[in-house]
């Protein structure tokens, strides 16, 4: 039943964004998506997902405008949208990169300011620094002296098993990254992979309309202030304590 009600709130909310120019009306069921999307400021941004959710099911605005962050980052709101009730739409304000870019088409719904655009580029993986490629120049080999002794050779460097370990868990988690925004951006993921950290992906508003990444180029915004809800809290008074029923009672272990 959950899962059919935000599928309707989705279609309802695509239908109010056909065609490539479309006027938004934003409500304080808005959040910014600012700075740096690390893990602590995606756990922010998930908490308040939530609480705007469990008052109702209009649509949520992420306002994103964040440039720096990590792939643990993306995730965890990625994560967050998925179970929510209410559709999300992404409005990208500028030219976001970074986990900024690969947030946007995370969530159910995007539009975008005509100067906006989607740089998908590398993201950092908390905790875990990529590898290092190898160096594979060969390096100039100087004649050993006339009757110098050979120096004995370099045994090779065993990995340390936790960083083994920290690599292979960074290599799958990034693999699974990369396989849920291929799919948001119409993308192989392999493919997607090589050009991001190749370099990158660049859209402009036209080109992610065009390419179904987004829905609509934002041309006029207004703000709808949404009725006040109001919770009424009744109390009952007895000879021994006053109580608010706002709160289940706390109920003590049994002897």
């Amino acid at each position: 039943m959950k899962k059919l009600v935000r599928l309707l709130l989705a279609t309802a909310l695509a239908l109010a964004f056909v065609g490539h120019a479309a006027a938004m009306q934003l409500t304080d069921r808005s959040i910014e998506v600012e700075g740096r999307l690390d893990v602590k400021t995606a756990s922010d941004v998930a908490g308040k997902l939530v609480k705007l959710d469990a008052k109702g099911q209009l649509p949520i605005y992420l306002l994103i405008t964040a440039t720096d962050g990590s792939a643990q980052g993306v995730m965890i709101v990625a994560d967050t949208i998925r179970s929510l009730k209410s559709p999300v739409v992404a409005v990208v304000m500028t030219q976001i990169h970074g986990a900024g870019a690969s947030l946007a088409p995370m969530a159910d719904q995007v539009v975008m300011f005509p100067s906006a655009g989607l740089v998908f580029t590398e993201l950092d993986y908390e905790g875990v620094k990529k590898p290092e490629k190898p160096d594979t120049t060969p390096a100039a080999a100087s004649p050993p002296a006339p009757g110098a002794t050979p120096a004995p050779a370099t045994p090779p460097k065993k990995d340390d098993p936790k960083d083994v370990l920290l690599q292979e868990a960074r290599a799958r988690f990034m693999g699974r990254f990369y396989a849920r925004l291929a799919k948001r951006v119409g993308m192989d993921a392999r493919a997607l992979q090589t050009t991001v950290e190749g370099g990158g992906l660049m859209m402009s508003a036209d080109e992610a309309v065009s390419k179904k990444v987004a829905a609509s180029i934002v041309d006029s915004v207004t703000y709808v202030a949404l009725p006040t809800e109001k919770t009424e809290i009744k109390v009952t008074t007895t000879s021994k304590e006053t109580r608010s029923f706002s709160e289940d009672p706390i109920k003590k272990p049994v002897d």
